[in-house]
């Protein structure tokens, strides 16, 4: 009996151990993050934080205020939990997913954003985006931050600087056969990411370094202050000629990184993740994580607070798990014993009856 216990404490350690040696990063030269499953660990903090019922408040507050992505991410995460929505709910989600309801709520919202730039919704954002890869968008926020800084008026100078990047990666993308797409693609969700509010200051901060090394502005205003920008061609030809100053290489590994998350959730996701974003360590776990999570990880990172798959992995939540564990084992164990009790009832009702 004693050995007995003795294993089964050991059992029971050794898991906890190994959590809190792999927490406190004494493991990072032994273990992969991915070697441990991240699922178990999300799911028994999600089963702490939210429900079926607060789900579906959420779905209806949501839809409630039209922003209907915000619905069906929360949908999402109940079914990756494994929680029942409110019939009501569903019946009004199933309503606004209808085809007729979708493109009215889309098509206004694109052109919104792709005269603008701006955006609040997955369409609007879509559209802004596409003006940016058109390179309408550079060049019109070139002719606006331009003609700032030409007039020594206070302008944006990650704006302005983005868009000149951008001008310059999509002229790196035609000579080199599409290598230099993903910046192209960084630096446009970058700026409409910026006109949305999602950076954080602490990023903005970060990235304006980045910028600001990668275009010398001084130089940029000469460049600016010789042409009409009002022309678009004109201004497009300058920017071309200038491209030759501009350096990426410290740039380009932070837009690698927010296309490489446009690819897996899409760009108004990677839009509103940027809010959890303060540093570029932060902007590689985002993009981590999302790639298990997909377009669930903005809604577990708001209903959690955390914004890496790392930080699910507890020793807190290994016991929540191994509970649910616990439970299920102890229901299948108790509905076992409880259908060998009835089946010798009913064999001595049988010889009873004999």
């Amino acid at each position: 009996m004693r050995l007995f216990l003795d294993v089964l404490i050991f059992i029971l350690l050794v898991p906890v151990l190994f959590m809190l040696a792999y927490q406190n990063g004494v493991l990072d030269g032994y273990v992969s993050d991915d070697l441990i499953p991240a699922d178990p660990f999300i799911k028994a903090e999600l089963a702490q934080t939210t429900s079926g019922s607060d789900l579906s408040r959420r779905i209806d507050k949501a839809l409630d205020e039209g922003a209907f992505d915000d619905a069906v991410m929360y949908a999402d995460i109940a079914d990756y939990m494994g929680s029942a929505i409110e019939a009501g709910t569903a019946a009004r989600l199933a309503r606004e997913k209808a085809p007729g309801r979708t493109a009215l709520r889309n098509t206004g919202s694109f052109f919104e954003g792709f005269i603008t730039g701006e955006g609040g919704d997955t369409a609007s954002f879509m559209g802004a985006i596409t003006s940016d890869l058109t390179v309408v968008g550079d060049l019109r926020d070139i002719g606006v931050e331009g003609t700032k800084l030409g007039n020594g008026e206070e302008y944006s100078r990650l704006v302005l600087g983005l868009s000149v990047v951008g001008l310059t990666a999509t002229a790196a993308t035609v000579a080199t056969g599409g290598s230099a797409i993903p910046a192209r693609i960084g630096v446009s969700l970058l700026k409409v990411a910026r006109k949305a509010g999602t950076l954080t200051a602490r990023f903005t901060r970060d990235l304006g370094r980045l910028v600001s090394e990668a275009v010398n502005f001084e130089k940029l205003r000469g460049t600016l202050r010789s042409v009409d920008l009002a022309d678009s061609a004109a201004t497009r030809h300058a920017i071309a000629d200038y491209a030759n100053g501009v350096s990426m290489a410290k740039l380009s590994p932070v837009l690698g990184n927010v296309a490489a998350l446009e690819k897996t959730i899409g760009p108004a996701e990677t839009v509103r993740l940027m809010k959890f974003v303060e540093t570029t360590d932060d902007l590689a776990n985002v993009t981590k994580m999302s790639g298990k999570l997909g377009t669930k990880t903005r809604g577990i990172a708001e209903l959690t607070g955390k914004t890496s798959l790392r930080a699910f992995k507890t020793v807190a939540n290994l016991i929540l798990w191994a509970l649910g564990w616990g439970w299920a084992l102890a229901a299948a164990v108790g509905a076992a014993f409880l259908g060998s009790l009835r089946r010798r009832f009913r064999a001595r009702s049988v010889s009873s009856r004999g």
